[in-house]
C-alpha cells in the first residue's frame, strides 16, 4: 500500500499542470463553432479570433476546422480523465454561428456590438446563452433536449423536435415549429 500512494501522487501531480495553465490554440479564422460532448465555452469580444483553453488540455480536447470554416471542438477523447474541467475562451470581433451537441455550454459575454442575425442549434442536450448579444433576427433549433437563450428585436425563428426550449427576450415576431414536445418561452 505504501508504494502505491507515491506513484498515485506522481501521476496526479504530472496531470495537474496540463489542466491548470491557459493554453492558446492556433487556428485559422472560422465562421461557426460546434462543441461536442461537454465543457464550457465563453465567447468574448476581441479584435481578432483567438482560442484559449483556460482549464483542460489539447491532450484530451481536439480542435478541427472544417472546409466550411466551422470550428469543431471535441471536448474529451478516450484518454480523458474523470470529471474533466474543460473551459475555453474564444475572442472574436463578432459572434459566429453556435452549436452544441451531446452536452456542454456556450455563453456569449457582454460587449459585442448588435448583430443583424444570430444562429444557434443544440442537439442531444446542452445550452447556448446569447442573451448578452442584441440581434435583429435569431434563428434557433433544438433537437432531443437542450436550451437556447436569445435577445432579439425583430424576428425569432425557432424549431424544436423531441424536446427542448428556446427562451427569448424582446418583442420579436415569432415563427415556431414544435414537434414531439418542447417550448418557446418569453423570459423578459
Amino acid at each position: 500500500m505504501r508504494t502505491v500512494l507515491p506513484m498515485f501522487a506522481l501521476v496526479l501531480a504530472a496531470s495537474i499542470p496540463a489542466l491548470a495553465r491557459a493554453q492558446p490554440v492556433s487556428l485559422p479564422p472560422f465562421d461557426a463553432i460546434e462543441l461536442h460532448g461537454g465543457g464550457d465555452v465563453e465567447i468574448v469580444p476581441g479584435p481578432v479570433q483567438r482560442v484559449t483553453i483556460l482549464s483542460g488540455s489539447t491532450q484530451f480536447t481536439s480542435f478541427r476546422l472544417r472546409p466550411s470554416a466551422k470550428l469543431e471542438i471535441d471536448a474529451c477523447n478516450a484518454r480523458c480523465p474523470t470529471n474533466y474541467p474543460l473551459r475555453i475562451r474564444i475572442e472574436s470581433p463578432r459572434v459566429p454561428t453556435l452549436a452544441v451537441q451531446a452536452g456542454g455550454t456556450i455563453v456569449v459575454r457582454p460587449g459585442f456590438a448588435p448583430q443583424n442575425q444570430a444562429v444557434a442549434a443544440v442537439s442531444a442536450g446542452g445550452t447556448i446563452d446569447m442573451r448578452a448579444l442584441q440581434t435583429e433576427a435569431s434563428v434557433t433549433a433544438v433537437n432531443a433536449g437542450g436550451d437556447i437563450y436569445v435577445r432579439t428585436r425583430s424576428s425569432l425563428t425557432a424549431a424544436i423536435s423531441s424536446g427542448g426550449r428556446v427562451h427569448y427576450a424582446g418583442h420579436p415576431n415569432v415563427e415556431m415549429a414544435v414537434h414531439d414536445g418542447g417550448d418557446v418561452v418569453r423570459d423578459d
